[in-house]
């Protein structure tokens, strides 16, 4: 039986490789994207490489909570099911920005949109046989910190502390749903992709953007950035497992002293409370 995935950020980076992946294995593929030109440009790319003509996308901004509630109606109406969500979308911001919906943008997108997304198509993900849910992280998450008071981003902005932090919400996020869905038969867990050359921070400019530049010779390319994820969408290996964070395939201990269960806790009644689910 065919299987259908739903990408969040499929355009471009490791999200187009990851779309690309699962299209060569003849998956039905479906990812989000902000720009419709671009994601056509994309889609159809991708079936001219694949031979998989199952690809499709849906439009949807990130910084708007309407949007992301709309994108899990849409897709319950348009597709018939749904085996996998990968989470992959995120941001590094040079400057503090506030979305339509009076948070930080880089909170918005990088957790609380997934946050929202994700419940809203656990019912349709339930009613698969083998259901999973990946969320993108990143070894930043290790320098991350929880303050309960500012859990929402709104604090003197520094770029990486506040990404750092947003990886680390992923990490918990992960694990707290991981626990609350343990009798569902669905599982999820969290991945470091690896230090991918992308156009990631390209609107730092200046010095990041030439240091970037040079770096960038010693990064992986987008396509073994994937890898994990690809791994953790479609290998029978960890098909029962949950509530882990992956490392070039394999789970990998996580000891950043903030990931505890009173922050999982603190984080997932502080989201519910800002996305009125």
């Amino acid at each position: 039986m065919i299987k259908t995935v739903l990408i969040t950020g499929g355009n471009s980076g490791i999200g187009k490789a990851t779309v690309a992946g699962l299209a060569q294995k003849g998956w039905q593929v479906v990812f989000t994207a902000r720009n419709h030109q671009k994601a056509e440009s994309v889609k159809r790319e991708i079936i001219a490489k694949s031979g998989n003509d199952k690809v499709d996308y849906l439009i949807v901004d990130l910084t708007s909570l309407k949007q992301v509630r709309d994108c899990a109606e849409t897709y319950k109406k348009r597709f018939e099911k749904l085996d996998v969500l990968i989470n992959n979308a995120g941001v590094c911001l040079p400057e503090q920005r506030i979305t339509e919906d009076g948070l930080e943008e880089s909170f918005q997108i990088n957790h609380l949109s997934h946050f929202i997304l994700t419940n809203l198509l656990l019912d349709i993900l339930e009613k698969s046989d083998d259901p999973r849910i990946i969320n993108l992280s990143s070894a930043a998450h290790k320098a991350g910190r929880v303050d309960s008071d500012y859990i929402q981003g709104m604090k003197p902005y520094n770029s990486f502390r506040t990404y750092a932090d947003t990886k680390l919400y992923n990490i918990l996020f992960t694990l707290e749903l991981a626990d609350k869905l343990k009798e569902t038969g669905i599982t999820v867990n969290a991945l470091h992709p690896g230090v991918v050359g992308t156009n990631f921070g390209k609107e730092f400019g200046g010095i990041f953007n030439f240091l970037y530049t040079i770096g960038k010779t010693f990064m992986i390319t987008p396509e073994k950035g994937a890898k994990t994820s690809l791994y953790l969408a479609d290998s029978e290996a960890v098909k029962n497992i949950t509530g882990k964070y992956f490392v070039r395939c394999k789970p990998v201990d996580l000891k950043n002293p903030h990931i505890t269960p009173e922050n999982r806790r603190k984080l997932w009644e502080k989201s519910m409370e800002l996305s009125s689910l």
